[in-house]
């Protein structure tokens, strides 16, 4: 591990547990490069894509609370949508078979970066686009569905999406180094995003964190996360199950409910798992509940500095 980081020039964390208890951690480079403040189990990185768990499993909760059902047509609770996306449905939002893109390839997507501080003010970018494919119909990696199913979840619930997740996944779970954080005001525990030039991240990236991305955790904050999806805290057994177990096909394996699950050779114990990569970002929660084994990676560099580390990472503990 420690050559792989020194080969990618990686920055971040490693951590590792066992049956919940961390039995490995360590620390690369630096959170602040200004300050050299260093970088340690409760530094918060930005997770990318990786906070699409959190959709998942809010969405997961509000089924479970009776306020929302896998299967409900968006358009229940999003009629201000165009026609042809109301159709769509919860499930196919979360499983990434919707038809939807991606908003950040909008050309207008630079343009209103500044102004994008709730979901809702993402809907012009989502609402104009072309659907690749009939919903359902096959698998195709959506930030702009996910950012649907964030604006569900508000309309479910009733409160923004990035108090729900506060109030119902990180307060219950212990996570005190978590969230929507915005950029120009981020938290002293906070790491800073470093581009492959060296200067700071910070105007590349929306001015705060959505359902599809973008907000922060800390890996001691990703370990009890995962120890309490396991263990039924967050979600009952049964619904843990449906969000962890494949929906459609997807490259290493199979999708879920904001959760991909990547099978090994044959025989190989699956991987539930997630990664996230930006401009200045990229990290990966694998968790492997045959094998008792928790890993985070997490990164303030690029993905081609951060994601070596985690093969590595993962090949030292035989996780597949």
């Amino acid at each position: 591990m420690d050559a792989a980081a020194r080969r990618a020039g990686f920055s971040g964390e490693i951590a590792v547990a066992r049956g919940g208890r961390i039995v490995f951690a360590r620390g690369y480079g630096v959170a602040d490069r200004t300050s050299g403040r260093p970088i340690a189990l409760d530094t918060a990185f930005n997770l990318a894509s990786m906070g699409k768990m959190f959709t998942g499993v809010a969405a997961a909760q509000l089924v479970q609370a009776g306020k929302l059902r896998f299967r409900d047509p968006i358009g229940k609770y999003l009629p201000q949508l165009p026609a042809r996306l109301r159709s769509i449905t919860v499930a196919e939002l979360l499983d990434h078979t919707s038809g939807l893109g991606d908003f950040f390839s909008d050309p207008a997507f630079a343009r209103l970066r500044p102004t994008l501080t709730t979901l809702a003010a993402y809907l012009p970018l989502v609402t104009r686009e072309r659907l690749e494919f009939e919903p359902g119909a096959r698998w195709s990696y959506s930030n702009s569905g996910f950012l649907l199913a964030g604006l569900v979840v508000e309309k479910a619930s009733g409160e923004r999406y990035e108090d729900y997740v506060a109030r119902h996944i990180w307060k219950p779970t212990g996570m005190s180094h978590s969230g929507c954080y915005a950029r120009s005001r981020l938290p002293t525990f906070a790491a800073v995003g470093y581009l492959a030039d060296g200067s700071a991240n910070t105007a590349s990236l929306p001015p705060v964190g959505t359902s599809a991305g973008g907000c922060y955790s800390s890996a001691r904050d990703l370990i009890a996360f995962a120890h309490a999806l396991e263990t039924g805290r967050l979600l009952s057994r049964s619904l843990t199950k449906v969000i962890t177990t494949p929906k459609a096909r997807a490259p290493a394996g199979g999708y879920g409910f904001g959760f991909g699950i990547r099978n090994g050779r044959p025989g190989d114990p699956p991987t539930i798992w997630h990664n996230g990569g930006a401009p200045g970002a990229a990290g990966e929660l694998d968790i492997n509940p045959r094998l008792g084994v928790v890993v985070v990676t997490l990164g303030n560099v690029g993905p081609p500095q951060v994601f070596p580390v985690v093969d590595a990472t993962l090949n030292a503990l035989r996780v597949p």
